[in-house]
């Protein structure tokens, strides 16, 4: 019976329960002289009534035998839209891609499997794009979303649809509408994710190096921290687009909280190689480099274990082509890692047809081709085989209209501009590797070209299709003064240098024949262009944007100078020597003078060797056998560090081969 005091009759439907009883199972009481029941009083919880045309609507729970995300921290998330209490079974559950990225932080409802499908549910309002943007730098929660495999996408769709009325409900589907490329698989195929724990189970939010690491990192860069930022983003993010800046930076005045520990301390360190390129910087004393790197790697190896993400993607592209670069097993690993996590997230696949914001579609293309861009490079400088195959991925090269979604600059255009070339060269690239690494015989039928006619076509093909102004600065190297050109040449000729020592070793004939010296003459002008962009180097173009790998191309071409040159005979003028001497000479200038950290690899490994040969050349001597026959044979043939870099290239260290007998 009811007394007096009491508001609600006991188990009365017109005045339902409140939300915390109707979860705890327990009874609802209340009274006039309070607005909470009495169990929320005790619990000390919100007490919340739904209103009747809530509770009488039909909820349909998770299937079981499913990953379920629990989010029991709300700090530094990123605030959306609760997409838990306006959900109907009778359409599919539409949010944005970025919902699932944020983890949901603020629910306290299971999560299972969501669904952002094609098109847009009345009773769902999208994030705001600034929200959606920055959500997927933000590496707090509990949660993140996991792609699916292909093979289980169909029992999931027959399972959701005999276990709920509605269509895919509590499934995360995005088809794509169509496809562009036949070679890219079924265009109805499906792209399924799940919702998995990001931290292992114990770990708190609270428990985070990164977040140490960084309040390191910004002590020892204040009060220069939005000064960093800026040259970030005027010398690297201009020709090398990791981040969206205008969402970044907007985040960062507004909720720079809420952002990746990982990901920040990483721009720091990157964007101090510019740090002499601010004039209110460079009268300033400038923190030990590498000593932030430490913390910044410090920093992203804790984020990627306790809650690896999109940003934590970012990041590591933002570690592996920080400059200087040390650590070629380091940089390698990060690269096997990117990949991975990228392959996780589903950012392999095609997002174009997708129903999420521009932004991040730009954002998920980006990232991807950066990956993609830097498994080649580094294949080609540490001489490691691809870790990204073609046929695993459909994500179309970004186009510019795509990158520049949003009002730019003239700059910002032409660095962009750039930055496509770079990744179609890319592509180009990765066919020439394919060939370098294939190693079985039974890849024999891959579609990959293997003729020299077909190889060498694939780069002339490439030249043709670019604007006019990137295909004079590639070729005659012009307007180095924009931004990533100097690199965009370089890696050119890195590209066209690895061509023609693939088409010079295609061959079997003897040393001697015509065919066989042509192609040798060929390689060397490569060399000798390279040289002379080296050459052509001034301070401007010196403190811009440059990849790291680009440094082993240096050590490349010097190694083919010197090997080429031990094959002239007439003493009196030996160009290759002459034009390897003039890299170490030209590189020594800019590392003295501008502090160019490209040059300290090949300087390293190269310098002395060009030393031993050019003063043996120098001796009297009957001929270059006798002076080849002296030469250092312990210093060519057993330096780790030499031989390391070679192999990228195809380098053939059988023309080092000495006669120990007559060095006795």
């Amino acid at each position: 019976m009811q007394t007096s005091n009491q508001g609600r009759p006991y188990r009365s439907h017109l005045k339902p329960a409140c939300h915390a009883c109707r979860r705890r199972k327990s009874r609802c009481t209340t009274t006039e002289s309070s607005a909470a029941c009495l169990m929320c009083q005790v619990h000390g919880s919100p007490c919340v009534f739904v209103d009747d045309d809530q509770t009488r609507r039909r909820k349909v729970p998770p299937p079981r035998g499913r990953a379920i995300g629990h989010a029991d921290d709300t700090e530094n998330n990123i605030d959306q839209p609760d997409y838990s209490t306006s959900l109907s079974i009778s359409q599919p559950t539409h949010v944005s891609d970025t919902a699932l990225l944020q983890d949901r932080a603020h629910q306290r409802i299971p999560v299972a499997l969501v669904d952002p499908a094609s098109q847009r549910s009345s009773t769902v309002s999208r994030p705001s794009e600034e929200a959606s943007m920055s959500a997927m730098l933000a590496a707090s929660g509990d949660s993140s979303p996991h792609i699916i495999s292909p093979a289980m996408v169909d029992d999931n769709q027959e399972l959701d649809s005999y276990l709920s009325n509605g269509s895919a409900v509590g499934i995360r589907k995005i088809t794509r509408a169509s496809s562009t490329n036949a070679s890219m698989g079924s265009p109805s195929r499906h792209v399924l994710f799940n919702t998995v724990l990001r931290k292992p189970l114990g770990i708190q939010a609270r428990q985070s190096v990164a977040d140490g690491k960084l309040e390191v990192i910004e002590k020892l860069l204040e009060p220069h921290l939005v000064d960093l930022v800026d040259l970030f983003f005027e010398h690297a993010n201009v020709c090398f687009p990791i981040l969206d800046e205008i969402s970044f930076r907007r985040t960062y005045s507004e909720h720079k909280d809420r952002l990746s520990a990982a990901l920040l301390a990483n721009l720091y360190a990157n964007a101090m190689t510019y740090w002499n390129n601010s004039p209110r910087l460079r009268p300033c004393h400038s923190p030990d480099h590498r000593y932030l790197w430490v913390q910044a790697n410090e920093a992203l190896h804790s984020e990627l274990f306790l809650s690896p993400g999109i940003s934590t993607v970012i990041s590591i592209i933002l570690n592996v082509h920080g400059r200087p670069s040390t650590s070629m097993f380091g940089n390698g690993g990060m690269v096997g890692t990117a990949v991975a996590l990228s392959n996780s997230l589903g950012l392999n696949r095609d997002c174009s047809a997708w129903d999420i914001s521009p932004g991040e579609k730009a954002l998920r293309s980006r990232i991807w081709s950066t990956v993609v861009l830097m498994d080649r490079w580094t294949s080609l400088a540490y001489g490691t085989p691809l870790l990204v195959h073609r046929t695993q991925y459909d994500v179309p090269v970004p186009s510019t209209e795509l990158l520049a979604y949003y009002p730019v600059s003239s700059i910002q255009l032409a660095g962009l501009s750039v930055f496509t070339a770079l990744l179609t060269l890319t592509d180009v690239l990765s066919q020439y590797l394919e060939h370098m690494y294939r190693i079985s015989r039974s890849a024999a039928n891959d579609r990959s070209p293997t003729s020299p006619f077909n190889l060498e076509s694939l780069l002339l093909d490439w030249e043709d299709t670019l604007p006019d102004d990137i295909r004079r600065l590639v070729i005659r190297g012009n307007d180095l003064g924009r931004a990533g050109a100097g690199n965009l040449r370089l890696s050119y000729l890195a590209v066209k240098l690895l061509l023609r020592r693939i088409l010079r070793d295609a061959t079997n004939l003897p040393p001697d024949h015509e065919s066989v010296v042509q192609a040798r003459i060929q390689t060397q002008r490569v060399a000798e262009e390279i040289v002379l962009h080296v050459q052509e180097l001034q301070r401007p173009h010196l403190r811009g944007f440059w990849m790291p790998t680009n440094g082993f191309t240096l050590t490349s071409a010097t190694l083919f100078l010197l090997r080429d040159a031990l094959k002239v005979t007439n003493r009196t003028s030996n160009t290759s020597l002459k034009l390897a001497k003039d890299m170490i000479a030209g590189l020594q200038t800019h590392r003295n003078n501008e502090a160019w950290d490209l040059a300290d690899d090949c300087l390293a490994n190269c310098t002395d060797m060009t030393d031993i040969i050019t003063a043996r050349m120098n001796r009297e001597s009957p001929g270059i056998t006798d002076a080849q026959t002296h030469l250092d044979n312990d210093f060519l043939m057993f330096n780790d560090v030499t031989l390391s870099y070679p192999s990228a290239f195809d380098f053939d260290l059988e023309d080092f081969q000495l006669d120990e007998s007559t060095y006795q």
